[in-house]
């Protein structure tokens, strides 16, 4: 076949490759592919410039035809550059499509694509230059912003070297033999110090605009703290005012007064003050305790209410009766029922409803009885393969561990972990509180354009008052919406959380992590039930 039996050509417009087949020189030879990338090769092009659908259509033509054949056989293009700014302006994407017979990208193309999108900081020139080398590539990162750094947010730092100050600590050893000591302090002792907020650094985007750091309000002791004194020498420490339990709260720290008692039973009655109880005896059933601060109890707390702002400490074991009464169900009034800020420490639990701001502790087993804990759940000492929960429904934010977990008898035993089981009832309370002050500082900026349009009825300190009210208001509301942010990030679920069993899973058990929820059907030997690439594994 002669070489002219084979012409191509390319449309400058649409850049579209023609081929003509003249039948007169094919010389009996038939039309192939190869006669095709001959004819591209004697072009100065590759193969790459065919369409195999549209070659094997034009071959099949030539070999029917009599005369002339003309068909597109494919397409000559240059190489084609795009720059995608993602949408935080954060990074830059670069995408390089390679040429079919045209002319390739250059770095000049690159750098306009980058400067028509107003890319002009954080330039990856190493990565433009692997693009270059490649002749392809899809969505590569070649410039990249410099992210704010976040300052400080206020730090409160405690001052108190005893375990009602650590922080909770779920893989910390805990010695029961102190459980019931009562930590007090004497007025003039430092209890927290204050270290104020720190600003972040701006950062800046691939368009070399600003990206502003997240401003961190330095918050201040919170006011009407009782019991304590800001230090007259250092206004960021936080002195006892006055001999007492210490308790620390969000930005500072209370001390309570101690109040003791032999029992609380009919004799004493309920008993409900601002302060810390401590109960030589018990608490038997029935009775009611509510204080601001802890509860000691050297003995047994029965079927009884305590609501304390601090935490409970009982030397003996909290429990409640077994039956309901009629009409009752499981957390009926023949139960225990504790409520506490702080944290549960007992020898062991049954028939209780426990609710607890940190941790519950128990030192043998907890039994039919539904536990609520804002930071862990442990039964028996850390380490070891004792302690027992059986039946009932046990929750907590970071970690339940015990030996054993259900029974023999597969009693069904819920355990949770990973999601705060308080935050529900806080965000209703904070909801409450917000849309309270919310119609209180509407109500004052009304009376302060009243009164700023008719000054004359702004008498004495009426205004000034009003003034005052509204910033305090103002105060109170900026709080609440930091907490409501704080708790917003406390309901999203807890990766790390994790369920721990020294020595068996039985079968019956229920165990939730996060949403991620499996019921043992048979037993198993102990292990940790935590999340892994977003799915519940015991192992």
């Amino acid at each position: 076949m002669g070489d002219d039996a084979v012409q191509l050509a390319v449309d400058p417009a649409t850049g579209v490759l023609s081929a003509t087949f003249g039948a007169a020189g094919a010389g009996g030879q038939p039309i192939t592919w190869d006669t095709l990338a001959a004819a591209a090769q004697r072009q100065g092009w590759g193969s790459d410039v065919l369409d195999h659908a549209q070659a094997a259509a034009f071959v099949q033509q030539c070999r029917d035809a009599d005369g002339p054949v003309t068909a597109a056989v494919g397409e000559v293009r240059d190489g084609a550059v795009q720059v995608d700014v993602e949408p935080d302006r954060m990074t830059a994407l670069l995408t390089l499509a390679p040429p079919r017979g045209g002319r390739p990208v250059s770095q000049q193309d690159i750098e306009a694509a980058l400067a028509a999108q107003n890319v002009v900081a954080g330039i990856d020139a190493a990565a433009i230059r692997l693009a270059l080398e490649r002749g392809r590539c899809e969505a590569m990162p070649v410039a990249h912003g410099v992210p704010a750094r976040p300052g400080t947010p206020t730090r409160f730092e405690s001052l108190i070297c005893n375990p009602l100050a650590q922080i909770h600590d779920d893989n910390a050893p805990v010695d029961y033999r102190n459980l019931g000591n009562l930590v007090l302090v004497q007025a003039g002792t430092p209890l927290v110090r204050r270290i104020a907020a720190t600003p972040g650094t701006d950062g800046q985007d691939v368009t070399g605009q600003p990206v502003a750091a997240e401003p961190q309000p330095d918050l201040p002791f919170a006011p009407g703290l009782a019991g304590v004194a800001v230090d007259e020498q250092d206004p960021d420490v936080l002195r006892a005012a006055v001999a007492g339990a210490p308790m620390l709260v969000p930005q500072g720290a209370l001390v309570n007064s101690v109040v003791e008692v032999e029992a609380v039973d009919l004799h004493s009655g309920n008993v409900e003050f601002d302060g810390t109880l401590r109960v030589k005896g018990d608490v038997t059933a029935g009775m009611t305790v509510r204080v601001s601060g802890d509860v000691v109890v050297g003995g047994t707390v029965e079927a009884a209410q305590i609501v304390a702002g601090g935490s409970l400490t009982v030397n003996g074991g909290i429990i409640g009766m077994a039956e309901p009464a009629p009409g009752e169900g499981p957390g009926g009034s023949r139960a225990a029922h504790i409520q506490c800020q702080g944290s549960v420490k007992a020898r062991f639990i049954e028939h209780a409803l426990v609710h607890a701001g940190q941790q519950v502790m128990a030192e043998r087993e907890i039994r039919h009885s539904r536990v609520l804990a804002g930071h862990s759940v442990m039964v028996g000492p850390p380490g070891s393969q004792q302690g027992v929960i059986t039946g009932g429904e046990t929750c907590a934010l970071h970690a339940v561990r015990a030996g054993t977990l259900g029974s023999m008898a597969a009693v069904p035993t819920i355990v949770r972990v990973g999601l705060d089981p308080h935050a529900q009832a806080r965000r209703a309370v904070l909801k409450d509180e917000r849309q309270r002050l919310e119609e209180e500082k509407s109500k004052l900026e009304k009376l302060l354009v009243f009164l700023r349009m008719n000054p004359q009825k702004a008498a004495g300190d009426v205004g000034e008052r009003a003034h005052n009210t509204h910033a305090k208001v103002c105060a109170g509301l900026q709080g609440v919406q930091q907490q409501e942010a704080e708790l917003e990030r406390r309901m999203q679920p807890l990766q790390s959380a994790a369920i721990i069993a020294g020595k068996r899973f039985y079968g019956g058990c229920t165990l939730q992590v996060g949403v991620k929820v499996e019921t043992l059907l048979e037993d198993q030997p102990g292990g940790q039930a935590r999340l892994e690439a977003g799915e519940l594994v015991l192992r």
